[in-house]
Order: C-alpha cells, then structure tokens, then sequence
C-alpha cells in the first residue's frame, strides 16, 4: 500500500504554481499507477511550512506507519517531506527504516529500495537553506513595509479598517471609533479601566473580540462576553490610535521555531502620522496617567477623586484614602508609613478630605479668576509673542543672537578665503595655521554662546506657551462650585502634602501642600503655600 504525502506553503517562493496540490497529486497517482503500487490514501498538507513536521496530513501519515496500513510514501520531492535538515535525517535514515517504509521522491530520483541515494542528505540541506532564505526575504519584506508606514497585520486593530483601495492603510471603522474615544475619554476623566469595563459590559457593547466575529473579521477569535479590564488598558496603551504605526513588536525564534515572542521596545518600529488618530495626545497622555494608578475596586464608602494625584513629601510615595464607618469622607495619609512598621519607613501625612478638599477648590477658584479677568491682556500677549515683540529684555537677546549668526557666517567665509589661499601659495602653511587658529578659536566661543541665545528663547517660548495652555484650562472653572476627577485631572499634575508643623493638634494645624498644575508646575500666582487645615 503506498501513501501519496503532498505539502504546499509560501515557503516555496515562485514554485508555487508548479508545486501546486492538484499537481502534485497527478504526478503522484500518475507514478502509482504506472508502477502498479495500490494508493492507500493521500495525505494532505495545504499551506503549511515545511520547517515543522507537526502538520496534520504528515502526523496522520505517521498513525498509518506504525498501525501497518502503508509501506511506501511516494512525494514530488524531498522538499515535500519537509525543509528541516535535522527532522528529514530522523525520518529517512531511522524511522523509515526501521518501519520497512519505502520513501520514493519522484523529483529528485530518490528511491531507497534502490540504493544510490547518496544525494539524499545534500539534498536536505539545500532545502532548508532554501526555506531559511525565504524566510529572510520575508522579514526583510515586512521591515520595509513598516519603515515605510505600511500596515502589516493580518487584521486591523479594533475602532480601524483595513483602506479598501489600499488594504496597508487603515481607516476609521465608523461603527467602532466611538467607542474606542469614550473609553480614552472615560479614561482621562478619572475612571478606571475597571469601572469602563463594567459599564460597557452593562450596556452589552460587544467587545472587539465579539465584535470581529460578528463582521465576519477573524471569526477563529475565541468570544468574550463581557469587556475585561485587560482589554481596556490594551486600547488604553495603543499608540495605533493616535494615527502612528507601531511594528515588529513580536517575532519567531527561528525559521524552524513559530513559537513567538517579544521584541525588545527599544527594537520596535513606530512610523508616525500614517492614519486618522481617533484620540489626540493630550487626552491619550491623561488616559495613560489614570490607567496607571493601582486602586482598590471595591465598594469605599466614597470615591477617591485625588487618585493618582496625592504624593507624600518624604518619601514620593502616594497617600491612600481611608474611610471609617462613622466618617464617610475620610482621610489621607501616607501609605508606606500605614504599612506595618511606620518607623522605619515614613512618617504621619494625615490631612482629611474635607480640608483637602476645600484648599483645592479655592485654589483652582483663585487661579481660574485671575486667568478670567487677564483674559484680554493674555489675548494681546499672544499677539505679541506671534509678532516677536514680547519685551525688550527678549528683543535684545533676539539681536544678539542674530549678530552672533552673522559673524559665524562671516568666519567661515575667511577661513574659506584663506584655504584658497593657502592652496594658491598666497599664504604660507604656518601662516595659514596660525591664522585659522585664531578664527577657530573665535567661533567656538561665539558657537558656545549662540547655544546659550537660543537656549533662552526656546525657554521663553515654552514658559509663555505653557502659561497660556495652563490659563485658557484653569479659566473655565472660575464658577465651579465641586470637584471631581475629571476636573482634577485635568489642571492638576500632583498634591504635595507635607508633615504637618505640629503633630496630634485637636482644633487646627499648619500643613503645607503643594499644588502642582499642569504646564506651569506650583503656580507662582497663589497667595500662600501653607493653609490651616482641620485637624
């Protein structure tokens, strides 16, 4: 009985066609018939590498071996059998044999009841050589594809599409976009990626996975249904949806060995701007802040809307929220000094929430005020900064650095002329060196200050740029008589809380806590540092 073993897979580059399934079989039943040998049945490998001979047409074939059904294999080549030297050795020299299996690959007139099958090992080799290049051509191709932008995956990510009229860009997925800005939305208006994948499981929004399978997208998928908290902090992650391609991220071990694993982030390829973002960087920066904060999910007796936000002073830990049944609001302190030994860690930042609470809303108050009644001498400071007349002191700075520009350009034409020169015998070699040595000498010092110019300009225009973000952000809660979340972090970057003056006062205590805005860092227009706080 003879088994009629066929395999096809792209690592057979351009002989695909002539390598093709119903070719092979009609050679392969062709050459049984002629030889008189009675076909078993054939054994089928359809799109799978030859590297691995955990195929399923080629195990079967194995099963048949040793329960006795078949005593010949008949193949196209010794290709068909497989492209892993290592693997086709095992087979032809020790498993065949010992089974009393006839191999014949009719290609390459291998034959081993016949003997003279010398070439058989060389012709292993050359296969998988042949199978190694292939797979190099092909991670060489995916390496340029991404470099020049082009999406590689198999399956766009959730909330894209894959471009109909160029399936290597991706486009918004017009039925799935909106949920991934609410989740990033959600996100940076303090909810954690627990509580979103609550809330969209209660409203029985299919996750990606259930979503896909139902666009027919990759139906193998294994369906969820409800959203995890893993699934959110995936898209929270995601840079794909600030429109930048991120490639390359995992790979095999080998072109033998599929097993996959990570690619080093630093070897990652990131190509920016080759798609429509669906979040833009600020709320994708706060997204990242919320979704990185631990938090307990239970049920508190209040929501912790400082989360993320309170640092201990001495340590640069956070602080933690505590709620007793009698105190549904509760306190802070710091949570290395509540861990067991408090001694040998930290020491007591307690402040209540109601006093925190207070300093922060009048502070944001305060600021927002003072951003509403300036807001037309901000407008007209804008101007001036985009006219390049934001102050004298500036100005002059601007001069200088032009002048010192001039004459680094000015210094690189006479050295131009004096190489001239020198190559003219105008000038002597020794005249040239001493002459160019002082004109060096010259322009790293003007070089050194030109650095410094500049240097103070790129400040002043970050300085400027930041006090306006933060003043246009704080002006629209001049009205605000609450806090949550969302509106903390929103302007507030960190709380600083010290140690209090003096410990254990009943009635009230002097504290200092720093609030730390976004953009401007301590905001140099509060009145006070330290506030009386409720002991």
């Amino acid at each position: 009985m003879a088994g009629l073993l066929c395999r096809l897979s792209r690592d057979d580059g351009g002989d695909a066609e002539s390598n093709s399934i119903t070719t092979q079989r009609q050679m392969l039943r062709r050459y049984a018939k002629e030889q008189g040998f009675q076909v078993y049945t054939e054994y089928i490998d359809d799109g799978i590498s030859g590297t691995t001979m955990d195929r399923p047409g080629f195990q079967r074939m194995i099963r048949d071996i040793e329960d006795g059904k078949i005593g010949i294999v008949l193949c196209k080549d010794l290709s068909r059998l497989g492209r892993n030297n290592a693997l086709v050795a095992y087979y032809t020299e020790i498993f065949f044999p010992d089974n009393d299996i006839r191999l014949i690959a009719i290609g390459d007139g291998i034959d081993t009841f016949k003997g003279d099958n010398e070439i058989m090992p060389f012709k292993s080799v050359v296969n998988e050589y042949y199978a190694r290049d292939i797979s190099r051509k092909i991670r060489s191709a995916k390496r340029t594809k991404a470099l020049n932008g082009e999406f590689t995956g198999a399956f766009a990510p959730y909330g894209y599409l894959k471009d109909p009229e160029n399936p290597r860009h991706l486009i918004p997925d017009e039925n799935a976009m909106h949920i991934v800005k609410r989740i990033f939305q959600m996100a940076a208006d303090g909810v954690t990626p627990f509580r979103i994948a609550a809330q969209l499981s209660r409203e029985q929004i299919p996750t990606p996975n259930n979503y896909f399978a139902d666009q027919g997208i990759n139906a193998k998928r294994p369906k969820y249904p409800e959203w995890s908290k893993t699934t959110i902090m995936q898209i929270l992650h995601s840079r794909t949806y600030l429109g930048h391609l991120i490639c390359l991220k995992q790979t095999t071990k080998s072109f033998k060995n599929k097993k996959t694993v990570y690619v080093p982030k630093e070897d990652w390829i990131v190509t920016e701007n080759t798609h429509e973002p669906l979040v833009d960087q600020y709320t994708f920066d706060m997204a990242q802040k919320i979704a990185q904060v631990k938090r307990r999910e239970g049920k508190p007796l209040m929501e912790n809307i400082f989360s993320g936000l309170l640092k201990c002073s001495t340590c640069g830990g956070g602080l933690g929220l505590a709620c007793r049944a009698d105190d549904m609001y509760g306190q802070y302190n710091c949570n290395l000094y509540r861990r067991g030994t408090k001694a040998k860690h930290c020491v007591s930042h307690y402040i209540s929430h109601n006093a925190l609470y207070s300093l922060v809303l009048e502070d944001i108050k305060r600021n927002a005020e003072i951003a509403r009644q300036y807001e037309d001498e901000l407008t007209e400071y804008a101007k001036k900064v985009a006219s390049g007349n934001a102050g004298d002191k500036y100005s002059r700075i601007q001069k200088d650095l032009d002048k010192h520009k001039r004459r680094d350009g000015e210094i690189d034409a006479i050295i131009k002329k004096l190489l001239e020169q020198n190559a003219l015998g105008v000038i002597s070699d020794e005249r040239f060196r001493t002459m160019t040595a002082d004109y060096e000498k010259e322009q790293r010092t003007i070089g050194a200050k030109i650095t410094e110019l500049q240097d103070q300009l790129d400040r002043r225009d970050a300085d400027e740029d930041n006090t306006v973000k933060f003043l246009n952000a704080v002006r629209k809660y001049s009205e605000i008589t609450e806090l949550d979340a969302r509106i903390l972090n929103d302007l507030i970057d960190s709380i600083v809380v010290y140690e209090p003056a003096v410990k254990w006062a009943k009635a009230s205590r002097s504290q200092r806590v720093e609030i730390n805005y976004k953009f401007i860092g301590l905001a140099r227009m509060a009145e006070k540092q330290e506030t009386e706080v409720s002991a």
